[in-house]
């Protein structure tokens, strides 16, 4: 008796259920501070992204020295 006893007690206080709350309220903490950095800022961050992107495809196009 006390063995089925001390096993319900163990599993009881290994019950993680409610860290799922936790783990979703973290989640959103991250999520929405850069959704709203995305939706304020994004246009600019695109254009960031597309000039360094031009950038990068105009050294392609340089020609070697000497060729």
């Amino acid at each position: 008796m006390f063995g089925k006893l001390k096993t319900l007690a163990i599993a009881l206080h290994k019950d993680e259920r409610g860290d799922m709350a936790q783990i979703v309220l973290a989640v959103a903490l991250i999520v929405i501070p850069l959704m709203l950095i995305l939706l304020a800022f994004g246009t600019k961050i695109a254009g960031w992204f597309k000039d360094k992107n031009d950038a990068l495809t105009d050294a392609e196009r340089i020609p070697e020295p000497g060729n």
